[in-house]
């Protein structure tokens, strides 16, 4: 691969990641954690930038600046770290938390003014030695990443009820910690090599690339289930927002003439329920019969049969069932008064405020707020 071709690919990863992230910007995605995420891409964009950039230009013009961004690193760990813990524990954030960015700071103050001469020697001296640098980034990576694993093992195992578990963010997180830790490891080597072999050695400038790389991941994974960058915990969300999927109502079709097997039926119906109770499907606010069909691997007509003659109910009606039921769930629990009921709405699946208010009545008789009240006198009577 030429070098060309490497600047190309660091090009293209870091417009991806400039994309994704005014993506996220737009879509108000101010979830419990997810401004660090932001953080975390934003890092990983200045690490692309800095790397397109002429290194003598950064060197000449802003040299106590370039020295910094050989720690830059040192934020990803601490990044990643509170992003799991505050999306896994939801305890909100504390400015006490901001103690894990101590290391970064303290860094970059000594290593922006050492031109300046302000600094004795022999304490800035370690901190430009390469061999200490990989180690304190590596110690720092491995640190906060095996913690932030650990806090989303432990998690999971205390939950009691599997219906409290949100199975659809918990082998993304995962997944994501685990690459990260991957990647950033690789783009400290990365850093420690072109130092040592410089003005050679821009071979080494590919094990950037897995920053890249890492920003397609995660943009594919936001296109593959939308819903892990669109629910939206504790916080009032405007209601304007685009006409729901969830309005239709078909009239029930009849399938006298089909002749689908009852052994398929039953199979689909099956799957079906597992699917649903497994996976949550219906908190994704994009869900259409299509993409429950690729599931269950069956046709559109088969499904809708199914729905219609075992189930009696339209798909619509169908998942609009199961959102009506997680959202009881969630006012029911006692962290309720503490979130808007717009917030319940879109962490029930739905992509509007007046949708959800509407189906809710229809089902229960009660308005979400109605019920809400209804539910916590009824806790405290019988407390008394």
């Amino acid at each position: 691969m030429s070098i060309q071709a490497a600047i190309f690919l660091l090009l293209m990863g870091a417009l991806q990641g400039v994309l994704f992230v005014l993506l996220l910007i737009q879509k108000k995605l101010y979830r419990n954690g997810y401004v660090f995420l932001l953080l975390y891409l934003g890092v990983f964009l200045l690490q692309l930038i800095f790397k397109l950039m002429n290194k003598i230009w950064l060197m000449d013009n802003l040299s106590a600046f370039y020295s910094v961004t050989h720690y830059l690193l040192l934020l990803s760990g601490p990044l990643a770290f509170l992003f799991t813990k505050e999306l896994v524990l939801q305890k909100g954030f504390k400015p006490a938390s901001l103690i894990h960015f101590l290391p970064f700071i303290s860094v970059a103050i000594l290593v922006s003014i050492t031109p300046y001469g302000t600094i004795p020697l022999f304490i800035i001296r370690p901190l430009l030695n390469p061999d200490i640098r990989l180690t304190i980034l590596l110690l720092s990576i491995c640190f906060y990443h095996i913690s932030a694993l650990a806090i989303l093992r432990h998690a999971y195992l205390s939950i009691e009820k599997p219906a409290d578990r949100n199975v659809l963010l918990k082998p993304w997180l995962r997944n994501f910690l685990q690459l990260s830790l991957i990647v950033c490891c690789i783009t400290a080597f990365a850093l420690y090599l072109l130092y040592t072999h410089y003005p050679k050695g821009y071979e080494y400038r590919y094990g950037f690339l897995g920053l890249s790389f890492f920003m397609y991941w995660i943009s594919y994974s936001a296109l593959k289930q939308p819903s892990l960058f669109l629910v939206l915990k504790g916080y009032d969300i405007p209601a304007e927002r685009s006409p729901a999927l969830l309005t239709i109502h078909r009239q029930v079709k009849k399938y006298s003439s089909s002749n689908l097997p009852e052994s398929e039926k039953k199979r689909i119906r099956e799957e079906l329920e597992s699917i649903m109770k497994k996976e949550k499907l219906y908190l994704d606010p994009e869900l259409t019969i299509d993409m429950l069909t690729e599931k269950i691997s069956c046709s559109r007509h088969a499904l809708s049969q199914v729905l219609n003659e075992s189930i009696q109910q339209t798909f619509y009606n169908y998942i609009n069932t199961h959102r009506i039921e997680e959202a009881k769930r969630i006012l029911s629990s006692e962290q309720i008064k503490v979130y808007k009921i717009s917030s319940v709405a879109y962490d029930s699946g739905f992509n509007s405020l007046s949708t959800f208010n509407d189906v809710f009545k229809k089902m229960t008789g009660l308005t979400p707020s109605g019920f809400r009240d209804e539910v916590h006198s009824s806790g405290q009577k019988q407390r008394i």
